[in-house]
């Protein structure tokens, strides 16, 4: 009997313990939050023990009715370098479900990013359909980027280096944000922000005369959808980042006319100046093609970190620390 008393109290002890860890307010060292311990090693060559610190539920919107769908996550190293990049992800789910702590999401992209090329990783919620409307999902996205600028040095982050990706409707939402300053402006910053985007896989709003495309850009964007998609919102001079874009070729993917999305953004954007690396892939489908990124060897990790070099100028190939 008193064994078990014991034990509920106990019990009850460490939940009072941890209710009121996950209430401290935001330290003076952001490093002194309420954080867990990630990693192991790597099941690839070279088998490296990787340890990644992961600091969860940060809200960036306190004014949101729930602030789950507007709180981001933070992965660092354990000993994070100063002026780290910082790389941004937001997550697909149609605009209707998702979260940004997804294992289907994220697969090995904290992992890689933190513990091969030496970033800071951060993956955002934001608000879901029907109360996430656009714009009103798109400007979650620009007001969690604009948390990033202000706080992600206090992570070793370099607010100076932040680049954003996203996949399916993640990859529209990037896509919108980073094309149209209005809504990094809302937010009390500019595009200037951003030093690339990965689009993967989404919809940008090109009109292909679909009629089932037509309908869900109406239902997403309203009746005046094409004057609101990415696709047109460039502008030259604008000072859109640069981008890559993935999409799957001659596979079917679950966004319909996914090559013609990509290729039609990526037109656009290069008549506007804008530097683009267009990748195509036929070797995985749609849920593929985000969770090979940051696979060893595959094209899709390569053709990245190709891109994210010519941006920050690294010259010679990431490797892997180890946490031991």
């Amino acid at each position: 009997m008193y064994k078990k008393l014991f034990v509920r109290r106990f019990r009850y002890v460490i939940a009072a313990v941890v209710a009121v860890a996950m209430s401290t307010p935001l330290a003076a060292d952001p490093r002194d939050r309420p954080h867990v311990h990630v990693g192991g090693g790597l099941s690839h060559v070279p088998h490296t023990f990787t340890l990644q610190v992961w600091y969860r539920d940060i809200v960036y919107d306190e004014d949101a009715p729930d602030t789950r769908l507007t709180s981001l996550d933070v992965y660092t190293a354990n000993e994070p370098e100063p002026d780290s990049p910082v790389m941004v992800f937001v997550h697909g789910g149609g605009f209707r479900v998702g979260d940004k702590a997804s294992s289907k999401d994220l697969d090995p992209k904290p992992e890689y990013f933190v513990s091969k090329l030496g970033y800071v990783f951060v993956s955002v919620n934001y608000r879901l359909l029907p109360e996430g409307r656009h714009p009103r999902n798109a400007q979650d996205v620009a007001n969690a980027l604009a948390w990033v600028h202000e706080h992600i040095a206090g992570f070793g982050g370099d607010p100076e280096q932040i680049f954003l990706m996203g996949h399916s409707a993640g990859a529209s939402l990037v896509a919108t944000v980073a094309t149209d300053p209005v809504y990094l402006r809302e937010a009390g910053k500019d595009l200037g922000l951003l030093k690339g985007v990965i689009a993967n896989e989404g919809g940008y709003g090109v009109d292909t005369g679909v009629e089932a495309n037509t309908q869900r850009y109406e239902g997403l964007y309203g009746p005046d959808w094409r004057d609101e998609v990415a696709v047109a919102r460039v502008r030259p001079d604008s000072g859109i980042p640069p981008f890559m874009m993935v999409h799957v070729a001659g596979v079917e993917s679950l966004v319909p006319g996914s090559d013609a999305q990509a290729r039609g953004l990526a037109q656009a954007l290069r008549e506007a100046g804008v530097q683009v690396k267009l990748l195509a892939v036929d070797h995985v489908e749609h849920f593929g093609a985000n969770e090979r990124m940051g696979e060893p060897g595959d094209i899709i990790t390569v053709e990245l970190e190709r891109f994210l070099d010519s941006i920050t100028g690294r010259a010679s190939p990431a490797q892997w620390t180890s946490a031991r």
